[in-house]
């Protein structure tokens, strides 16, 4: 069994979006590389080369699930999107969907079964992106572009680009329909973020900051071990305790911490502070593998410090 997707109804050729009932995650009709893996919290150091000045520039909000089980930051020209065109139903994202710029979405699917695969990482990559490509891509006017690792929800990512010419003799400019697909907590998520292929310089900024910036609800208490301080670290582990999802909660911070110090200050010099905490972030992932120590606990917990 792979990975479950889900279904809607497909956008109308006059631009304006109406979905239909979600069935169950990525949809089956016709719907720039990111950087290869930078290990844990990476990507936030792509963004900090690639794209924050123009996000930062006009401002950010927070985007809060009808349900309350997830948070996550976009730019403030995009408005909430609701289930049907006309602005009725259900909040199901956000969307900056105009006749200038087409179709621009961003919503998060999940959580729901991820089925036998059991966790996003290199090796689950080409399956993860051979279970999308067959729901996503199933005509030829559908082609995958790019599939690369990347971070989300503390863990790693698969990140998947496909472009789509609906009628690809017509003036119609190719769409990107980008699928960023992660497992936490057992659970299956990803990001669907739509935008036309001539304006992925404008709008893909916006879904980097929704994947890097996402939040589960319940991830604030998860992630607060006993003995530590709001938004200042962990307290020390004990010997033998530094677990996988210990060392994945640090992660966290890092990236908390980066994104709130992007969103302040871009200039040289933070930027290169921010590359090399990351280096060293990889140095100690790599050194953990699956069975980290409480050397690698520590060791994050130091370049967290480096960072305040």
């Amino acid at each position: 069994m792979g990975v479950a997707l889900v279904s809607r109804k497909p956008l109308p050729r006059n631009g304006l979006r109406r979905r239909g009932e979600i069935l169950s995650c990525c949809p089956h009709e016709d719907r720039r590389k990111m950087m290869s893996l930078f290990a844990r919290a990476g990507l936030l150091v792509a963004l900090a080369l690639t794209m924050p000045t123009a996000v930062a520039a006009q401002g950010t909000q927070v985007f809060h699930a009808p349900d309350g089980s997830y948070t996550f930051s976009y730019p403030q020209n995009f408005v909430l999107d609701h289930e049907f065109a006309d602005g009725t139903g259900d909040v199901t994202g956000v969307t900056a969907s105009s006749s200038t710029n087409g179709d621009v979405i961003i919503t998060l699917l999940g959580p729901r079964d991820a089925g036998d695969i059991k966790e996003a990482s290199e090796a689950t990559r080409p399956r993860i992106t051979d279970d999308f490509s067959r729901a996503i891509a199933p005509l030829p006017s559908t082609t995958l572009r790019s599939s690369s690792m990347t971070t989300m929800l503390g863990g790693p990512a698969v990140d998947m680009v496909f472009q789509n010419v609906r009628m690809p003799f017509s003036r119609e400019r190719p769409q990107l329909k980008r699928y960023v697909f992660t497992i936490a907590n057992g659970k299956a998520y990803n990001f669907e973020c739509v935008y036309r292929a001539d304006k992925a310089e404008q709008f893909a900024p916006a879904c980097d900051l929704a994947v890097s910036t996402v939040r589960l609800r319940d991830d604030a208490v998860k992630a607060k071990p006993a003995g530590a301080r709001d938004n200042v670290g962990t307290a020390p582990p004990a010997a033998g305790s530094c677990t996988k999802e210990e060392l994945n909660k640090r992660s966290m911070q890092v990236m908390e911490i980066t994104s709130n110090t992007m969103m302040k200050d871009q200039s040289p010099a933070t930027i290169e502070r921010l590359r090399k905490a990351h280096e060293a972030m990889r140095v100690v992932d790599a050194r953990a593998g699956q069975a980290p120590s409480a050397r690698d606990c520590r060791d994050i917990d130091a370049i967290i410090a480096t960072l305040k």
